[in-house]
């Protein structure tokens, strides 16, 4: 009799590991499945956004091509401002070398006619002017005198 219950336990034993593993079987069919879903809308998804951004990488490609015509386009522009640019600071240095030029032109001939012995002779000559002047006033003075005296 102890083997009949022994073969009992056993067997309910085995039933219950059975319905468990069948409860787990289903339970992983069901995430199994669920993960098949959901992969199949990852690939669908991704199969999108692959598009997608090769739809942005081209249209990235075409501004960027774009943006480099316009640069190659405008290089002549930046290379006459380059000669404009350099032409300004050439004028420039040789209006600044003109004008120190001049100023030492005019420095040295002011300073040349200073000195000269014409200029001398003219200044003394200026400055005995009001001597002279007065002189003159003098004399006419005494001669207005003199011949008012003589009446």
């Amino acid at each position: 009799m102890v083997v009949q219950i022994s073969v009992a336990v056993i067997a309910v034993a085995f039933v219950v590991l059975v319905a468990f593993l069948i409860v787990t079987l289903r339970s992983m069919t069901a995430l199994l499945a669920q993960t098949h879903t959901t992969m199949q809308n990852l690939q669908v998804e991704v199969k999108g956004l692959a598009k997608e951004a090769s739809d942005v990488l081209r249209h990235t490609n075409a501004v960027t091509e774009d943006v480099l015509n316009k640069l190659h386009s405008l290089e002549p522009t930046f290379d006459s401002m380059k000669q404009v640019g350099e032409a300004v600071e050439e004028i420039t240095s040789t209006v600044k070398h003109a004008s120190v030029s001049v100023a030492r032109t005019i420095k040295d001939k002011v300073d040349e006619d200073v000195h000269s012995p014409a200029l001398s002779k003219i200044g003394t000559a200026l400055k005995a002017i009001p001597i002279l002047v007065d002189v003159w006033q003098q004399f006419k003075h005494r001669q207005v005198q003199v011949q008012t005296g003589a009446k």
